[in-house]
């Protein structure tokens, strides 16, 4: 075999999970280019070793020492490429290989070489699941004499001397993370955390050390210790603090944020005083002060740290960074879902700050198809903010990331969820309350809604932004008929075509009560709106089909669901109890038998219905003088059906009929109170009493809410 330009390094024990995969994705890069696979067996005994033995071209075996290091400078020792790489067996490489053959087939001045590691934290791996993106340093050139050092978290020291760079499109995906149980994982730290510690005690002054102990002692009690320890390491320069520096802040940071420590922006000031141009300042500790100063409210610095951040990923995906500062440990959040997080919000920003012209042009450099569905209801809420605050042009934007959110890109799934959150939020501008309050403002030039206008037929809240922009029946009819889901249009726009003299529902669209009653409810978080409805429902002649009455019946029910009744105004509350009376009168023998009808069977119907029954009842005795029958009726309403107790009392304290009873009621009133007062309660003489006609006559005087009673049951 002649020299190989690659000698690939794998150690392993017990990998059988993945090991194939991992061996499998290096084939293309082996038949592009002269390479050697060396492997270590650490003591594997679940079958990993047979694997390695079909792909290794040496394969050796390594007697686990608790030395990461000593086993990886094993394998190196074995190699004799002009190159080293070094892959852990829960990674595989990208398909793409163009930027390894490239970069290893060029004759170049660098020493070190860096890859992307695509952590994913959820199982759906390379179909658009979670992940982050971070570069670590994988290849060496074998004649710098490098070895690893560290017997846990092991690295290739970093001397001044040697040049490194990213491989373009390089990619490392791993997904030991989305397996590894936390019973491991708390072993796994523990483990760790025991060997740092005896490195620590024999080196106290080592950064390098040191920041291990950080990163591996993540929610320990001592985490705070090695910090402030390895801060103080900083400020006295002690060995590569330069290199190290910048790591520190950026964990010392993060751990500030979360415990809310005072000295927060102090450690801040001072990251960026001392290391201004570290990609880890730029980047991920811009990332950590956007976030804290926009929590704070504090929209100038927060915009100040969002632009910088904005500006170091750029730079790293450009390489306009000193390679060298990725030595010292991972650089997070540069993919493009923390990029456009920071975007988002930053747009917000600008627009705290009364600069449009900065958010309208970085939100055109977005791309719908790498959104969240935050991220896409961030866009929505922008859009519409600039749209009624400010005279720019907001259609091409609108209309261009429509289209892009909708492409299944990377998956149907995560189309869909980006377009829900693009519409809840756009659903919020068309909520009557809101529109009304943006009359009422001096900057708002035109409402948000109208932003939608330019999606037309395409989407459903443009037909409902046109539906708002027009008043005539014939034309809202047809738009309505346009809508593929009545369920998501916003309540505010089917309101205004009922106002406007709508037939609902559209005769050839039936829909179910389930259906009803889901957009009535949507019409009811905006009260008003749905009593003047309901009662117009409740006043006008009743339709003649059984979807018109099904539908009035869906209005009236919801009003009273909603409806406050301790809080509401005579006037209303009445309108909606007789509206709802009026129509139960009416549906109740379109949906049952006339036997089900009577007062032997109502127990068949739903409890609202059943109270329905005796509301129509009440209100015919009361248009019929007779005030005490409808008393009477309400009450038995009340015993079918407890949940409508509010309402009782409310018709109770507020039907005009009832607030000035006559003087021969008021005095046949007192003379039955005297003669109760004479008898106990449970005295035969009170129930017979309270079944006589004259009682009946003046109950609700005397007994206001309570049960009556008949024949000695509480009814």
């Amino acid at each position: 075999m002649s020299k190989p330009l690659l000698s690939i390094g794998i150690i392993f024990k017990n990998e059988i999970r993945c090991l194939e995969r991992c061996l499998k994705s290096l084939q293309p890069l082996r038949d592009a280019i002269p390479c050697e696979l060396v492997m270590a067996d650490t003591g594997a005994t679940d079958g990993s070793r047979e694997v390695a033995e079909r792909y290794a071209d040496i394969l050796i075996d390594f007697p686990w020492i608790n030395d990461f290091s000593a086993a990886r400078n094993a394998v190196m020792d074995r190699c004799s490429g002009t190159w080293y790489m070094t892959i852990d067996c829960d990674e595989w490489v990208d398909s793409n290989i163009e930027g390894y053959v490239k970069f290893l087939t060029t004759d170049k001045e660098f020493d070190f070489a860096s890859v992307i590691i695509r952590n994913y934290n959820t199982a759906e791996l390379e179909k658009g699941g979670g992940y982050s993106d971070f570069l670590a340093v994988r290849l060496l050139r074998l004649s710098s004499g490098i070895r690893y050092e560290g017997t846990i978290h092991e690295h290739w020291p970093y001397r001044g001397d040697l040049q490194t760079m990213l491989i373009r499109d390089a990619v490392f995906h791993h997904d030991g993370y989305v397996y590894q149980e936390k019973g491991a994982q708390k072993e796994k730290q523990e483990r760790n955390m025991a060997l740092l510690r005896e490195q620590l005690e024999r080196n106290p002054n080592d950064l390098i050390v040191l920041t291990q102990c950080i990163e591996s002692g993540s929610g320990t009690p001592e985490q705070e210790d090695y910090l402030r320890r390895a801060m103080a390491g900083v400020e006295e320069k002690w060995s590569q603090w330069e290199l190290f520096g910048p790591v520190i802040y950026r964990y010392a940071l993060r751990y500030a944020v979360g415990k809310r420590l005072p000295e927060m922006e102090e450690w801040l000031q001072a990251a960026e005083d001392q290391f201004p141009n570290s990609i880890f300042v730029r980047v991920e500790i811009a990332y950590l002060a956007f976030a804290f100063y926009w929590n704070e409210d504090n929209y100038v610095k927060s915009i100040y740290w969002g632009e910088k951040y904005l500006q170091g990923v750029d730079d790293y995906h450009s390489g306009k960074f000193n390679k060298a500062d990725l030595l010292a440990s991972a650089l997070y959040r540069t993919e493009a879902s923390s990029r456009l997080s920071v975007a988002a919000v930053l747009a917000s920003g600008y627009l705290h700050e009364k600069e449009p012209e900065k958010c309208l042009r970085l939100m055109e450099t977005f791309d719908g198809r790498e959104l969240d569905a935050k991220q896409a209801g961030d866009c929505a809420r922008n859009l519409c903010n600039l749209h009624s605050h400010y005279s720019l042009d907001t259609a091409p934007l609108l209309s261009r990331l429509w289209k892009e959110l909708n492409e299944p890109v990377p998956t149907k799934e995560k189309a869909d969820q980006r377009r829900a959150g693009f519409l809840q939020v756009g659903a919020g501008m068309f909520e009557g309350p809101f529109i009304r309050s943006e009359e009422t403002e001096e900057d708002v030039v035109r409402h948000a809604y109208a932003a939608f206008l330019p999606l037309g037929d395409d989407c459903d809240l443009g037909i409902a932004a046109r539906m708002l922009e027009t008043e005539d029946a014939a034309a809202l009819e047809a738009m309505l008929g346009k809508v593929e889901e009545l369920e998501r249009l916003p309540g505010h726009a089917l309101a205004h075509a009922l106002r406007c003299g709508v037939r609902f529902p559209l005769q050839d669209r039936p829909l179910t009560i389930e259906q009803m009653d889901m957009l009535a409810g949507g019409i009811a978080r905006d009260k008003n709106e749905l009593y003047g409805l309901a009662q117009q429902a409740g006043e006008g002649e009743l339709p003649d089909r059984a979807q018109g009455l099904g539908w009035a019946r869906g209005l009236c029910m919801a009003a009273l669901k909603v409806c406050p009744w301790k809080e509401v105004d005579g006037e209303t509350g009445l309108l909606l109890s007789r509206a709802f009376a009026r129509v139960e009168r009416a549906y109740l023998p379109m949906c049952y038998a006339p036997e089900t009808l009577n007062r032997e069977n109502l127990f068949l119907l739903p409890p609202l219905h059943r109270f329905g029954w005796y509301c129509a009842q009440a209100f015919d005795a009361l248009d019929a003088g007779d005030a005490a029958g409808y008393v009477h009726l309400l009450r038995e309403g009340l015993a079918a059906y407890e949940g409508v107790k509010d309402m009782v009392e409310f018709l109770i304290d507020h039907t005009p009929e009832l607030r000035t009873p006559s003087d021969e009621l008021n005095t046949l009133a007192e003379q039955i109170r005297a003669i109760l007062s004479k008898f106990p309660p449970e005295d035969p003489a009170v129930a017979a009493l309270k079944q006589s006609e004259a009682y009946q006559k003046v109950a609700y005087l005397i007994e206001g809410m309570e049960p009556y009673i008949v024949g000695g049951q509480t009814q």
